[in-house]
């Protein structure tokens, strides 16, 4: 008997033991990698470790990590990895966003002040239903003809001020509602964050003996990304082109990036790197092609519906503004509009549909039916007291103090830039704050100077004026990514313009803008232009005058295009009568004038052609 005591001490010696061995660690996010589809997200903790092996659990993970990539890294080489463990945690949920707690609090707002213009209504309609149910006067021996006066002026001016007043609280009551359904399409996008279940690894290290050590903790998530965006600026041709390399970066990981260290990849890791193989090419006598095709798995499909209807206070029947409706243990939700209608899709005939308002007790009811018309019932529970925020309930007092501020941009920072085999890495040395919550958010990368060519443009056949167009040799030094950019010449914005940089040729050309100090107009020489009959076909001569004035007050160099028709059919013939020695491509019909003009001068260009055709046939000729 004393044997299995003694053998029931140490195996709770040895729990007890077990126990303190493992415990949870605190750990900070430090270093993201982003990604143009996903992020590696690096969490740094410090720690004692007992001589043996000790487990280790990092808690509030987010639930989206790729459990196939995480990575352990010790800064102790007397530190030996045993084991690493993933497990989704549904007890540990996402906390709450303050934005959340905001808007839940402006809802709450806007809902009370819907009610108090509904009641002041009430109490208008009340009063003129007591007007006119008292409109008789004088009794059985009449009124005379002032006190008659008297009441006709107090019933119209009362009433009169009545339909003012209601009329003014619909209005205002309609305004509000508006708001009401904006505060809760933008409370629905936020929820999608909330109650969400976070996740957990544990590690398991052996050490040699009793030590402090740093741990490094690597995960890929893949909802984040980055995007290339430029500032193209251009003081004069005289000066290099300014080039600001920019990144909009957004992420919905479910962990807010607080001051971390930024680095913006070019790669991908979302692509599959497997080189695709080439399978045999079968020639049939039927000219049909016979390939290797993959077989694919196909389960059943769902079926999907969709549910419509209107949500309604029990008391009152009003439509309630805004309430949540969501397919349950799903991403599925929407909201009523100011009629308390709903739309939402389901997936499945055994879906669960959540009703819920602020104030009111959540209803479930199974997805069995295409319509839904529900009535909430109020909660008794103290709004005062409680939060409810998304898809939950939360104190008070856990949300109090003042929200924290991510900045959107900032100036042009340090930045190491370095070359790797398949992408380009551009590390940022000052820390940046990026919230999950899916929005873009501006990093300043790097500022070139970069020599540049320039010349002008026009197609004065489309339009008047006169494009400046940026030159730059070498341009793949500059680790450039397609992206938009955003164009300024002489301090002034000029748009918006796509860099498309799948071009293979030494020399990238930006057009940057127009410049009105350039000056051009075609016009139609009336003189020359004529119909006239020669036989059995019609002759039609075109000619233009390309007038070009440089009001600059430097030299430029100026690229002109135009075009002559060229014939499609062997009975419609066309001439080339002058082009003022542009370059003329036959085939297409385009002529280019490559012209140098020197400060304040002029110049004419002369295009002229004749198009004789049957005179039974109709050609339009411009």
């Amino acid at each position: 008997m004393k044997k299995a005591h003694l053998v029931l001490i140490a195996g709770l010696f040895s729990s007890l033991v077990y126990a303190q061995t493992e415990r949870s660690i605190d750990s900070e996010i430090k270093k993201v990698i982003v990604y143009q589809q996903g992020a590696l997200i690096t969490r740094e903790a410090k720690c004692s470790l007992t001589k043996g092996k000790t487990t280790l659990v990092f808690k509030g993970l987010s639930s989206k990590i790729d459990p196939q990539n995480l990575q352990v890294k010790t800064a102790n080489n007397q530190v030996t990895l045993v084991s690493v463990s993933h497990s989704i945690d549904y007890l540990n949920l996402n906390k709450t966003n303050k934005e959340i707690v905001k808007l839940d609090a402006k809802k709450r707002e806007l809902t009370d002040s819907i009610k108090i213009l509904k009641n002041l209504k009430a109490v208008y309609a009340q009063e003129k239903e007591m007007i006119l149910s008292n409109k008789s006067i004088g009794g059985t021996n009449g009124v005379n003809v002032t006190e008659l006066q008297n009441a006709a002026s107090f019933f119209r001016n009362r009433l009169t001020e009545i339909e003012s007043n209601s009329y003014q609280i619909d209005r205002k009551s309609y305004q509000l509602k508006e708001r009401l359904v904006d505060v809760s399409k933008q409370l629905l996008e936020l929820n999608t964050q909330v109650d969400l279940p976070t996740s957990q690894v544990k590690l398991v290290l052996s050490s040699e003996k009793a030590l402090e050590t740093s741990i490094d903790l690597d995960y890929l998530i893949g909802e984040a990304s980055w995007t290339p965006n430029y500032d193209v600026r251009i003081k004069d041709v005289d000066n290099p082109l300014v080039l600001i390399y920019k990144a909009k970066v957004n992420q919905n990981t479910g962990e807010d990036w607080k001051d971390v260290n930024l680095t913006l990849s070019t790669g991908n890791p979302s692509i599959s790197n497997t080189k695709p193989i080439l399978d045999a090419y079968y020639l049939t006598t039927n000219n049909y092609y016979s390939s290797y095709k993959p077989v694919y798995s196909v389960s059943n499909k769902q079926f999907t519906g969709k549910i419509e209807g209107v949500v309604t206070e029990a008391s009152t029947g009003e439509p309630l503004i805004g309430s949540t409706v969501s397919v349950k243990g799903a991403k599925t939700s929407t909201i009523t509009n100011m009629e308390g209608k709903f739309s939402l899709e389901v997936p499945s005939p055994a879906s669960i549909i959540e009703f819920k308002y602020i104030g009111f007790k959540t209803l479930e009811l199974p997805a069995n039916s295409s319509f839904a018309n529900v009535r909430l019932e109020e909660s008794v529970e103290k709004l005062e007291e409680v939060v409810v925020v998304g898809y939950g309930t939360a104190l008070k007092e856990d949300y109090s103090g003042s929200s924290e501020v991510y900045p959107k941009k900032k100036n042009i920072i340090p930045i190491a830039i370095q070359k790797q085999q398949t992408s380009t890495e551009f590390k940022i040395d000052i820390p940046y704050s990026i919230p999950s919550d899916k929005k873009d958010y501006d990093v300043s990368m790097i500022q070139y100077e970069i020599p540049a060519t320039y010349s002008y443009s026009a197609v004065p056949k489309l339009s008047n004026d006169v494009y400046l167009v940026a030159r730059l040799t070498d341009w793949t030094k500059y680790n450039m990514l397609n992206g938009n950019a955003n164009l300024f010449f002489k301090g002034i914005y000029q748009g918006n313009s796509f860099l498309d940089l799948k071009s293979t040729d030494d020399t990238l050309s930006i057009s940057v803008g127009r410049d009105k100090d350039i000056v051009i107009e075609r016009e139609i020489q009336k003189d020359f232009t004529s119909k006239g009959f020669a036989s059995s076909y019609r002759k039609e001569l075109k000619g233009w005058n390309i007038n070009i004035k440089n009001n600059k007050e430097s030299s430029i160099k100026l690229v002109v295009e135009d075009q002559y028709p060229i014939s499609k059919s062997d009975d419609i013939k066309v001439e080339l009568m002058e082009q003022s020695g542009a370059q003329q491509d036959k085939d297409t019909g385009k002529l280019i004038w490559s012209l140098d003009l020197k400060p304040k001068e002029k110049k004419t260009l002369l295009l002229k052609y004749s198009v004789k055709y049957p005179k039974d046939k109709k050609v339009v000729v411009e």
